[in-house]
């Protein structure tokens, strides 16, 4: 999916991951608001490149509705 118009950048932290499927849910729970994710599972982080126009606490609640608990770094 493209973006248009300004971007923003937020990380995440993420809780309750525990396998590459749990990385793939978030990610595409994150591409499904118009936004890029590099989710790492190592880390516990997700890089998201997403539209100004969108609040964190959409992102927040996206990760938070898959059962992963989610907080702005």
């Amino acid at each position: 999916m493209m973006l248009f118009g300004k971007k923003k950048e937020v990380e995440l932290k993420i809780d309750g991951m525990h396998c590459e499927k749990c990385v793939a849910r978030v990610t595409d729970a994150l591409a499904a608001l118009g936004c890029k994710a590099d989710v790492s599972l190592a880390d516990g982080l997700a890089k998201v490149k997403c539209p100004a126009s969108l609040p964190v606490d959409k992102l927040i609640g996206a990760v938070s509705a898959l059962g992963y608990t989610a907080t702005a770094k």
